[in-house]
């Protein structure tokens, strides 16, 4: 094997503990989010590690992602947090999967569904507070509320909304949950209270009771009894707010060296020769690319760690293969390990190193890794 991605399940368990461990007291359950397989840690083997946490759902981005789950032996609940078209809703029905709802005409196709196969379908209903994605506008969601809450065969187990800017806004995030609550407060008035109420995604949960309550002592004002643990599940924090729960890295990025050669100074490397050696150079290649997910962003800054020494990336990242100068690297050889994202001795590259580097976030380094790297995974 070249080229892997190692998945520490230790750490996933690690991570869905410590924030149980945080909103728990508070009577908030965890829903972890594994769209887009597991933010390209694998969704079946997170899952299944979810389960043994336990976490209480599991959300997924498409019917498809549902059903994989489901073929493999999952039983958690699980919510579809995206849109669906009508025609999609037998597999919903019929795979006992949880359905965001924000049109009645999905709804009731859902209940026609349900009807046919004497079943009773399960809706989360999405309302947008601030985003401007899915989501029935705020100001209407309870009379939308109310009209699905009359379709037969249907099942009204959820209501949420998702904050715009939780890591960065904090006033505009308080705005949003405002007209969240009051959303909720009009339900109440006409006698709706749906069972799951959730808003927080990992931003949020970190702020996790006072952000939802002003302070932590008028707990009882608190209206959500779900959070949405995103790239915190993975060990990443987002961007901005303090660390206040402590976390660990899930996964790495390895490879190995294949050839080694050196060149004089003055030689141009890889396309373009956008690099040029200062100097008589051993160069490392390494059989990894942004065929593979690792980003041309990453041409001429992206590092390597070999023989616990990190390493410059030089030249234009190729498809399958990248360019490292392994000069100052004592005794290295073919066949040594090179680390793109994770720890080699004392040294550690973490997601968000790379993405910085790339100009991008750690969620987009995890989802670009590419689903022909094998996932190798320890400590389940």
């Amino acid at each position: 094997m070249l080229t892997w991605v190692e998945v520490d399940l230790g750490a996933i368990s690690y991570n869905l503990n410590q924030i149980k461990n945080r909103v728990e007291p508070y009577g908030a359950k965890v829903l972890a989010v594994i769209k887009d397989n597991a933010y390209g840690h694998g969704a079946v083997d997170i899952a299944r590690t979810a389960s043994k946490v336990p976490v209480h759902m599991l959300g997924v981005a498409t019917v498809e992602e549902a059903i994989e789950l489901r073929q493999a032996g999952i039983d958690l609940p699980i919510l579809i947090l995206c849109c669906i078209l009508p025609e999609q809703v037998g597999e919903v029905v019929k795979h006992d999967i949880t359905q965001t709802v924000c049109d009645l005409s999905v709804c009731e196709a859902l209940s026609n569904a349900a009807a046919r196969m004497n079943k009773q379908a399960k809706v989360h209903v999405k309302v947008d507070t601030g985003m401007g994605r899915i989501g029935i506008q705020q100001d209407e969601a309870p009379g939308f509320v109310e009209s699905v809450s009359q379709i037969t065969h249907l099942t009204i187990e959820g209501i949420f909304t998702h904050f715009a800017s939780a890591e960065r806004d904090i006033a505009f995030t308080e705005l949003q949950f405002e007209r969240f609550k009051h959303a909720l407060s009009r339900l109440g008035e006409i006698g709706i209270r749906i069972p799951l109420r959730h808003a927080a995604n990992s931003s949020a949960i970190l702020g996790f009771p006072a952000s939802y309550s002003g302070s932590a002592s008028s707990l009882s004002s608190i209206p959500i009894n779900m959070v949405r643990s995103g790239i915190m599940t993975y060990g990443c924090y987002p961007v901005g707010p303090p660390k206040e729960i402590d976390l660990k890295p899930a996964l790495s990025l390895k490879t190995r060296v294949v050839y080694l050669k050196k060149v004089p100074a003055g030689r141009g490397i890889s396309y373009g020769h956008k690099y040029t050696t200062d100097k008589p150079t051993i160069i490392a290649s390494l059989p990894i690319g942004y065929g593979y997910g690792y980003s041309r962003r990453l041409s001429n800054i992206g590092e390597a760690i070999i023989r616990g020494t990190r390493a410059p990336l030089i030249g234009a990242m190729c498809m399958d293969q990248c360019l490292c100068d392994v000069t100052h690297v004592p005794g290295v050889s073919i066949g040594d390990e090179a680390v793109l994202i994770g720890k080699q001795e004392n040294e550690e590259i973490t997601a968000d190193e790379v993405a910085k580097k790339a100009g991008t976030i750690s969620y987009e380094i995890f989802c670009s890794i590419s689903a022909r790297l094998p996932r190798i995974y320890i400590g389940g």
